[in-house]
């Protein structure tokens, strides 16, 4: 399947490339941000164009969490391989959505294919027959699809980089491909019935991954712009739907030039719910100290509830706090009164925390903010009503 699908692939992307920089007229100028917000965010080319497959993560994703974790995550790992300092960054604009939709799927076999008629063969992609899934081989049973031959991957996304010459040259200059993978297997028994799931092995799910990056890189080199530049590829590991923590990156790796990775670096990242026993393990002072800052607002505030703290942890290190707080609004002086309250408690219980983000809410209505940056320095945003 490889290698025949690498012609018809060609022709898929060139589709999916009519609005990128690679066509566009040569005196049409590239256009960057001249403000960047700290050397840990990227600048944008303008005019600014949005992915050719934009909209399908909060369709794909397990959970928004997960959504919101699988992009900002990915633009850590694009980090890591290519400095804001001297890359501008694009939404990826190769990867159509009809090629996305295409990969998600399982692979057909013939059998399968002449079973459905010409509307289905259209709507799956079926004549190309670009699935990275595993093929279900004939079976229909949801249940034994589920034991024997899960959807794996679960969204693909795409960012486009550019050095500073190669986006006056129109010439795109790096690449990441984001895979997400599933550690839950849903599915129906029947249209519209109860949702069943399966359990999958993380380590099977990487190892999956893996493969299937080795299977994209061979078809993104195909096009001669995409030949030589590095691609990164990086795996990030769903939660399951129902948890409010999101997944979190597993592995990745840079294939400079070929159609394979030749190396992988492992990522020990993780998102921890506050207070909890894995996060006891991980930092008990701060755990504790959470439990502390929710009393003290409980003996405060009458009407509050139980903030909800996550904490993003990198090498066994807490990172970032994120912390939201639902609160009923009863007027602006209440909310200048608790926000006040909230920033004096987080300087006594969370000094420790390099970067932390306090959200005051009612009904997701964002009432204020307290943040802590990389200056170390506290600010404090009360929002109008």
């Amino acid at each position: 399947m490889k290698k025949a699908s690498i012609l018809l692939l060609s022709a898929l992307l060139l589709t999916g490339c009519n609005n990128s920089d690679t066509s566009k007229s040569s005196d049409e100028k590239q256009i960057s941000t001249d403000a960047q917000i700290s050397n840990d965010y990227y600048r944008t080319l303008l005019p600014f164009e949005e992915s050719q497959a934009r909209g399908l993560t909060s369709t794909n994703m397990a959970s928004t969490y997960n959504g919101e974790a699988f992009e900002e995550g990915l633009l850590r790992i694009s980090k890591r391989v290519y400095s804001p300092d001297d890359y501008f960054y694009r939404d990826g604009q190769l990867l159509t959505k009809e090629a996305v939709k295409s990969y998600l799927e399982p692979q057909f076999t013939k059998k399968e294919i002449d079973a459905m008629d010409e509307d289905t063969r259209i709507e799956r992609n079926a004549y190309a027959n670009f699935g990275l899934n595993p093929s279900h081989n004939g079976e229909t049973d949801p249940v034994k699809i589920a034991q024997n031959s899960p959807a794996y991957l679960s969204h693909i996304l795409e960012q486009d980089y550019y050095t500073e010459s190669d986006a006056k040259d129109q010439k795109l200059s790096a690449m990441t491909i984001g895979l997400a993978m599933n550690s839950v297997y849903y599915y129906q028994k029947e249209q519209y019935g109860e949702v069943f799931s399966e359990n999958l092995d993380p380590k099977v799910s990487e190892k999956k991954g893996k493969e299937m990056a080795d299977e994209i890189l061979s078809r993104l080199r195909v096009k001669p712009e995409l030949k030589n530049i590095p691609i990164t590829v990086a795996l990030f590991m769903q939660s399951p739907a129902e948890s409010i923590t999101p997944g979190h990156f597993v592995a990745y790796g840079t294939s400079d030039e070929g159609d394979s990775m030749k190396k992988w670096h492992a990522v020990n990242e993780k998102y921890v719910l506050l207070p909890s026993n894995e996060a006891e393990k991980i930092n008990q002072n701060l755990n504790n100290n959470f439990k502390q800052f929710n009393e003290s607002l409980s003996s405060y505030f009458p009407n509050y509830t139980q903030g909800i703290g996550t904490a993003y942890v990198m090498n066994d290190k807490v990172e970032t706090l994120t912390i939201n707080i639902p609160f009923d609004y009863y007027g602006r002086a209440e909310v200048v009164g608790i926000t006040q309250h909230i920033a004096d408690q987080s300087k006594k219980y969370f000094d420790s925390v390099d970067r932390y983000e306090i959200s005051l809410t009612d009904n997701n209505k964002p009432l204020a903010l307290i943040a802590k940056g990389e200056d170390g320095e506290q600010n404090i945003h009360i929002y109008q009503q």
